[in-house]
């Protein structure tokens, strides 16, 4: 029997911000979670160890809400690791994640709580998220597939590998028990921390129900931003988390579509680091080869994949650095 909530009752939701040097963007961000016209809500605050005057900006948002805002004060130890705290400090029946520079609409939260009224834990929701740089009203929309319903979660993840698109973390309004099932954020990854973790989050998840009124903004990573890193020590990361994809999703289900959708994955890993690291490339072509997908798979635009087909793949990438460069 699936559980549901008590429709009665607001939910308390828990608004949790890991924060890392990000005094440019974090009271703005801070604001966002403040203005959601859904009032039962917390806001727990995780800095991790900043040292450009972040913390002191929680802290006076702290002493202003005292009652709403939760500070929790660590030295730096990585986003997963300050994430795991803030999920172990959150009394919320459902948890929202925030990016220390990222904005919600006001509606969001409201929104998705209504939308979960008609649903059981095991739903989770998701919102479009645009990306912006500064200026909110230059913010873009992704022409990504991800933005409707999908009958479970594995159907979302599956949709992400076949056509190399993402969620942003923030979209997502999700039950405590699905979290819980799930496990906490993996501290040995330095990359793809959110991807990884949240694709153990929707294997569990019945049901995928989008919201199209809420927003999330994206800002723009930096030249900084962990996730553009492109040090071999990432890249190692990286291509450690697709494995714990391939390990999680291949439980849930092995067949023939999970693993034509791993093999896109090792292929976009080719793609994105070509031609540094041979060792780390030639790991993923042994991933592709123990998947035992035979069949041609192509990733990329319309373009890419047009040359894939005339002259393989590992030309195509090829072909396209040397145009790069």
């Amino acid at each position: 029997m699936q559980e549901t909530r008590d429709k009665n009752q607001d939910p308390l939701v828990s608004i949790i911000i890991p924060v890392y040097n990000k005094t440019s963007y974090i009271k703005e961000t801070l604001e966002s979670a403040l203005a959601q016209t859904y009032l039962n809500t917390e806001i727990i605050l995780v800095d991790d160890g900043s040292s450009d005057g972040s913390f002191e900006i929680l802290q006076e948002y702290y002493e202003k809400y005292p009652d709403k805002i939760v500070l929790i004060d660590q030295e730096n130890q990585g986003v997963s690791a300050a994430t795991n705290k803030g999920i172990q400090a959150a009394r919320g029946e459902y948890i929202q994640f925030l990016d220390a520079d990222d904005l919600l609409t006001s509606d969001k939260i409201a929104n998705q709580i209504k939308l979960l009224d008609a649903h059981s834990f095991s739903t989770i929701t998701s919102c479009e998220w645009k990306i912006f740089k500064d200026n909110l009203k230059q913010a873009e929309s992704m022409p990504f597939g991800v933005f409707q319903d999908f009958n479970s979660g594995l159907d979302l993840i599956i949709q992400f590998w076949n056509h190399q698109e993402m969620m942003a973390i923030s979209s997502y309004l999700t039950h405590r028990s699905l979290i819980e099932k799930a496990g906490p954020w993996d501290e040995s990854l330095t990359i793809n921390q959110d991807g990884e973790f949240f694709t153990r989050v929707l294997l569990h998840a019945d049901k995928v129900v989008y919201d199209s009124e809420g927003k999330v903004f994206y800002r723009t990573p930096g030249e900084s931003n962990v996730s553009q890193q492109k040090t071999e020590k990432a890249m190692k990361s990286l291509i450690e988390s697709y494995r714990c994809y391939e390990r999680e999703v291949l439980k849930f289900e092995d067949s023939q579509r999970v693993r034509i959708a791993l093999k896109k994955v090792y292929q976009k890993f080719i793609y994105d680091v070509f031609p540094q690291y041979p060792h780390l490339i030639k790991a993923a072509e042994s991933h592709i080869k123990n998947l035992g997908i035979p069949q041609k798979t192509y990733i990329g635009g319309p373009k890419f994949q047009m040359v894939s087909k005339l002259i393989g793949f590992k030309n195509a990438v090829r072909l396209k650095r040397f145009f790069n460069n």
